[in-house]
């Protein structure tokens, strides 16, 4: 898999801010990597990254109090599991059914940090 510059400059922007934890989704489930793939239930996106087909998401379990990161690929954001466009949609990330235009180098992030 080939990673292009500016999602690891984020990546290790997220490692920086906290974000040390691995996540997966499988359906509907977010698993916590580190243990054992631990279903963590609750979960809020608080900042994101679209870069090419990759979405790089920094992620809080809430019922862990543990920070992650989710990466998943897709071409644009219909590609996205349901569950990733509810979550984003809570962070206001769309508008209508398709997410809001911003620049590719930028993040959105609500006011937890």
């Amino acid at each position: 898999m080939k990673v292009s510059p500016k999602a690891v400059d984020t990546i290790v922007d997220l490692h920086n801010r906290g974000f040390t934890n691995d996540f997966q989704l499988f359906g509907n489930d977010l698993l916590w990597v580190q243990e054992s793939l631990v279903r963590v239930g609750e979960f809020a996106i608080v900042r994101y990254q679209k870069i090419d087909d990759l979405i790089v998401c920094g992620i809080i379990a809430l019922h862990h109090n543990i920070k992650g990161i989710l990466l998943r690929h897709c071409k644009d954001f219909s590609d996205a599991s349901p569950v990733l466009i509810k979550k984003l949609k809570e962070l206001n990330a769309f508008e209508g059914n398709y997410a809001r235009k911003s620049k590719p180098s930028s993040s959105q992030e609500t006011g937890m940090a």
